[in-house]
């Protein structure tokens, strides 16, 4: 071990005490860094997603310039057979070379730690997510370096390894790619993304650290580097030898066994979750849901066995899920999986259960082809029976079993009534298709109008409120105040500005909700909030081409985390609407939900609506958004005043907005089933697998940005320039005294 770790410095040394390494370093870091904060700012996260992305083919170019010189500069200059001839084995020289150019690729790679750094100015970044981006592009370039090394050892031409592992790479790289996946047979396609990089290190972004991914580019370098062995030891052995027979014999064995570890690598256990509120990972209430049941529940997979390639990740992804769900279960739940393609018994099932076959598009030698498959399941418990008829993602199919089951074993069913459309122009009303169809699932839903002459009936449980009406005589107030006194919760999403139909331009509007709102210490203005360093982007035609620009009225709202329902919501996207005001109030508790930046403002006048129009930079502050109201302690006779949650937008649950910003949609659900006092599924539903949002002003942007593109390039350069230096007078140093040496010794 001892001369191993000699041979790594050595390495490292040479990369370092030489300016070739520093240049490599400063192009990496400019070329990683420019492209990154290209993406991150455009899209307005705080994810280092674009970053590794790119990285695979950053790294297609870099791993190879670096590991070029290994062991074919050492071959050129006969270096190497000084070096055997010392007390080092063949394998104790590359694993020091290889040791040696990982050491230096992940300093590299530590370079770029500046740049979350810079983004945590802007944005609470989940620090395990990031832990485990950097393990995995850690295992990325431990993986790639194996390459680099063997086709170093192959030649004593250094232009030669360099491309020859370049081409490996590209191959490695380009079988993980969908449209190559795409055209391959479904069997040889599933293989292919095994054995490709990019589905490895996808799933490590993501967070996650998988037993079966570090299994896989530890076993990369291993094939590698034993075959870079095979070829050292064989240049010492004679051709078709016995000796160079067993050698090939054993390289051949060992890479069959390492490959054939990765193809089966589907019984590889262990997973390492670290995404805030462990994301992919079983949470508390689905685990009691599951084991508290009191009759079994099955669940059957209908999935065909050959799939296209992009869906057996997929299926890869159902499959551990499942296996979570039947551990959670302790004996309550069965696993069924059945392949309707291959037995008519199953596919007639299938039918039976309202789960169809998919089509697939598959790519021949010279023609485009559709087959058919099935990726959908069934959650059967005594005599009803939910389905899931395709399965097109994973993230929501916790959520989407766990409330089945749950539905099917409560005995009560909660009742929404759902009043839209208040106050909305006839020509352009707003429609709430994908919040029905989420509450269908869990609720008995009704459509209900403003009461005019009674209040909402008396098993309307919680009421779903959108838009503003023109007035709210005293009479229809008694009655929602009689709604509220009886426990009865609402979710009152509504806007203090009113729309022109004609022209881009909005009105202030008296709120009539206000008086009933009074009665909770809470109510909306009449106003519009922006916000100058926390909003989306729009596009605008110009002639330059399509332009993206920041629209403050489109606010990225953060969240406050203080309730269940929005504590894992990192934000929300709120278009077009006003700030709530507080006036503290003895009956109830006021907790804001969600706020703007600290550069919102608002406009109380009439409004004109274009994105390049001036804002005003005066009174910038956090504006409050969203906010919940808790009721005080049960009467004496047990009832509890009903609870509200309020959010001055009546546009971000609508199905425009529902599907592009689907946080939006998630929080609206957590709310009704806050109201209603049925928070079981709440910390399922709001897994937070989104990053969230970049706040920063413009400086600050630019500070961070030229920081890393431009400052750490410079640091590096400083840092080369002392080092040479110092080597440099070193050098000159010890010239010197032995020439003293020996001026004393004549």
């Amino acid at each position: 071990m001892k001369a191993i770790w000699t041979v790594a410095r050595r390495e490292v040394r040479a990369l370092l005490d030489h300016p070739t390494g520093y240049i490599l370093l400063i192009v990496f870091v400019v070329v990683n860094n420019f492209l990154f904060f290209r993406q991150a700012y455009l899209l307005g996260s705080a994810s280092l997603r674009p970053m590794l992305d790119l990285l695979p083919w950053i790294l297609l170019f870099f791993v190879p310039a670096v590991t070029m010189r290994t062991v074919a500069e050492d071959t050129r200059t006969g270096t190497i057979e000084v070096v055997l001839a010392q007390p080092i084995t063949e394998l104790e020289l590359l694993t020091g070379k290889y040791l040696g150019a990982v050491v230096f690729l992940w300093i590299a790679l530590a370079l770029t730690l500046a740049v979350p750094v810079g983004l945590s100015l802007g944005a609470d970044l989940p620090l395990g997510v990031i832990v485990a981006q950097y393990v995995g592009s850690a295992l990325l370039i431990a993986g790639l370096a194996g390459v680099g090394v063997w086709a170093s050892a192959l030649t004593s031409n250094q232009v030669t390894a360099f491309i020859v592992s370049v081409g490996v790479m590209f191959v490695l790289i380009l079988v993980g790619l969908n449209p190559l996946l795409v055209g391959l047979p479904p069997t040889l396609g599933a293989i292919a993304a095994r054995l490709g990089v990019l589905s490895h290190f996808g799933n490590i972004g993501n967070g996650v650290i998988d037993l079966r991914d570090v299994v896989y580019f530890g076993s990369l370098a291993a094939v590698f580097l034993v075959v870079a062995y095979g070829v050292l030891m064989g240049r010492r052995l004679a051709l078709k030898s016995a000796r160079h027979n067993r050698l090939r014999l054993g390289v051949m064995t060992l890479v069959a066994v390492v490959v054939v570890i990765n193809l089966l690598g589907g019984a590889i256990r262990g997973r390492l979750d670290l995404t805030p509120g462990k994301a992919y990972t079983l949470s508390r209430p689905t685990r009691q849901i599951l084991s508290g049941v009191d009759d079994l529940v099955t669940i059957t997979l209908f999935a065909s066995k050959k799939l296209p390639p992009q869906i057996s990740l997929l299926k890869r992804a159902v499959d551990d899920f499942l296996r979570d769900i039947r551990r959670a279960g302790r004996g309550n739940v069965r696993i069924v999986e059945l392949d309707p393609l291959e037995d008519e018994e199953a596919r007639e099932k299938a039918v039976s259960l309202g789960i169809p076959p998919i089509q697939f598009n598959v790519v021949g030698q010279s023609e485009l082809q559709i087959s058919e498959g099935y990726m959908g399941l069934a959650i059967q418990y005594a005599d009803e029976v939910e389905t899931i008829p395709v399965i097109s993602r994973s993230e929501d199919l916790e959520y989407r079993i766990a409330s089945a089951v749950r539905a099917m074993t409560r005995s009560d069913t909660l009742v929404v009534g759902m009043m839209t459309g208040v106050g909305d122009n006839p020509m352009s009303p707003r429609t709430y298709e994908a919040l029905r169809a989420q509450l269908r699932d869990r609720y008995e839903l009704r459509s209900v109008s403003l009461p005019a002459d009674s209040e909402p009936a008396d098993d309307i449980d919680v009421l779903v409120i959108a838009g503003e009406p023109d007035s709210l005589p005293e009479a229809q107030l008694e009655r929602l105040r009689a709604f509220f006194a009886r426990g009865g919760g609402a979710l009152i999403m509504v806007t203090g500005m009113t729309f022109d139909a004609q022209r881009p331009f909005a009105m202030p509007r008296p709120v009539s909700w206000n008086s009933l709102l009074e009665d909770f210490g809470v109510t909306v203005r009449s106003d519009m909030v922006y916000d100058l360093r926390s909003n989306q982007s729009v596009s605008l035609n110009t002639q330059f081409g399509r332009l993206f620009v920041p629209y403050p009225f489109w606010v990225q709202a953060t969240s406050t985390g203080a309730t269940v329902m929005n504590e894992r919501i990192s934000g929300l996207f709120f278009p077009w609407g006003s700030s709530l005001a507080v006036a503290p109030a003895d009956s109830a508790t006021v907790i804001p939900l969600f706020v703007s930046s600290a550069a919102g403002g608002v406009s109380a006048i009439p409004t004109y609506l274009d994105p390049q129009r001036q804002f005003d930079t005066d009174s910038l502050s956090s504006r409050l958004l969203a906010a919940a109201v808790v009721p005080p302690a049960a009467e004496e006779d047990g009832t509890a005043p009903g609870r509200v949650v309020l959010v001055g937008n009546e546009e971000f649950v609508t199905d425009r907005h529902a599907r592009s910003a689907p946080a939006n949609l998630v929080f609206a659900l957590n709310a009704i089933d806050w109201l209603a006092q049925d928070e079981a599924l709440i910390r399922i539903r709001s897994k937070n697998r989104q990053p969230p949002t970049l706040a920063m002003s413009e400086g600050k942007r630019n500070t961070v940005k030229y920081g890393n593109v431009i400052g750490i390039p410079l640091l590096i350069g400083l840092a080369a320039i002392g080092r040479l230096l110092q080597r440099r007078r070193t050098t000159r140093r010890t010239y010197r005294v032995a020439a003293a040496e020996q001026e004393e010794e004549g």
